[in-house]
């Protein structure tokens, strides 16, 4: 019996899908970008991702730009930009050859060695991946499974920004600078493969012959897996940092960011327009670097750098990839700020806000912000206030006491 005859006879209902998962995201432009085969091997479909790129990265200059020592070594440079997912979530959704309407869905967690679903010959999908084993964000699936978006969640920790952010030149109202505060997403990454029509008749698949001499079908899908999040280091280097032999700044409690977007839409990868403040009490310890760089390219002898990294799903009301392959700048819809929240050599607080608005826009798919901070911004009096005492119980002088009460005490 032909392979052709044996696809179509009735009583085959199903195909089986066998996906498989191998991913690697790299960097570079190392690894050539290959695509997603579905291999049709008697009644089977096998689906498997080969070793993808992150193609956002045009326009990122992580190591030039970069300053402040990560970790002891250099060496780990990955825990500045992206890790490797583990689990992926599939959803399958099966859609109307006509309308090209979504009507219903499914979905499978899968490995890194893959698992197997069933789907009708003759019928059309759509795929939806994504790593799976999030905490920090929500989704949502509508009902008419037109929409399936990712957003974050809010947050606990404290802001160290203003609630509304204001600016001289900004004509906008107040109920529109108002944010919320966020935690950041988690890494996301995902891909969506549309129209896919699993068909019957062999012939319409490329013929491919294996080391065994046996013959498979193979129908190419592009789903190469790109992030949802992204990343964005943020390295504050601080100016004058000694004042009367001691440091001025000597760490920070966190940061946040203001004016970026709450969520993604999955399917077609646009921002959400609604903007919310997002933080991080993840701050690395100050460090003291030679030579370094500043903004106008020229060097100084040594300044303390603060650094942070913090993963956003980017500038709201675009898409962050494609904005950033074709060069373009992200549509100003809201200010970006930074709220850092300085500790002093005494203890105290130093909470300033800076606007990051220009660096932000030209980089709508994450990269290096780098804040210059000049600590004589730190006041005498700020600098100079006596270190809150931790003692307690009380103390009163005697000299103090200006009236003397005489009282019989009856016992």
């Amino acid at each position: 019996m032909s392979n052709r005859r044996f696809l179509n006879s009735k009583a085959i209902a199903k195909i089986q899908i066998i996906l498989g998962f191998a991913m690697v995201l790299l960097f570079g432009n190392s690894c050539e970008r290959k695509d997603l085969y579905l291999r049709v091997n008697g009644i089977d479909i096998e689906v498997e991702i080969y070793d993808v790129r992150l193609d956002l990265l045009w326009g990122i200059d992580w190591e030039t730009e970069w300053q402040y020592t990560w970790n002891e070594s250099a060496a780990d440079f990955g825990t500045i930009g992206y890790t490797k997912p583990e689990l992926i979530k599939g959803t399958i959704y099966s859609v109307d050859s006509y309308t090209g309407k979504r009507y219903s869905s499914f979905f499978k967690i899968f490995d890194s060695n893959g698992g197997r679903v069933s789907l009708t010959a003759g019928s059309t999908y759509d795929m939806l991946f994504y790593n799976f084993g999030t905490e920090y964000t929500s989704f949502y699936q509508s009902d008419d499974y037109e929409t399936y978006t990712a957003s974050t969640r809010m947050s606990t920790l404290a802001s160290y920004i203003r609630t509304r952010g204001e600016s001289e030149n900004s004509e906008m109202p107040d109920t529109i600078k108002t944010y919320q505060n966020y935690n950041q997403p988690d890494e996301l990454f995902g891909s969506l493969a549309s129209n896919l029509k699993i068909s019957e008749d062999p012939s319409t698949y490329e013929k491919e012959y294996d080391e065994y001499g046996n013959l498979s079908y193979i129908y190419k899908v592009d789903a190469a897996l790109r992030p949802y999040s992204f990343v964005y280091m943020y390295q504050v280097v601080i100016l004058n940092n000694e004042r009367d032999g001691k440091k001025v700044i000597t760490g920070a409690k966190g940061f946040t960011i203001s004016g970026l977007a709450q969520g993604v839409d999955l399917f077609t990868r646009r921002t959400f327009d609604n903007t919310i403040s997002v933080s991080t009490d993840e701050v690395k310890p100050i460090q003291n670097h030679d030579d370094v760089r500043l903004a106008d390219g020229t060097t100084i002898e040594n300044a303390d750098i603060l650094a942070a990294r913090v993963l956003t799903w980017g500038l709201p009301g675009i898409t962050p990839i494609e904005t950033t392959k074709a060069g373009t700048k992200a549509p100003l819809l809201d200010d970006n700020y930074i709220g850092i929240g300085f500790t002093l050599s005494n203890g105290y607080s130093h909470e300033p806000t800076i606007d990051i608005t220009e660096q932000m826009h030209n980089k709508p798919a994450g990269g290096v912000i780098t804040i210059y901070y000049d600590a004589n911004n730190v006041s005498d009096e700020e600098f100079n206030r006596r270190p809150q005492s931790t003692g307690g119980g009380f103390n009163a002088n005697v000299e103090d006491w200006s009236n003397e009460i005489n009282a019989e005490i009856t016992i």
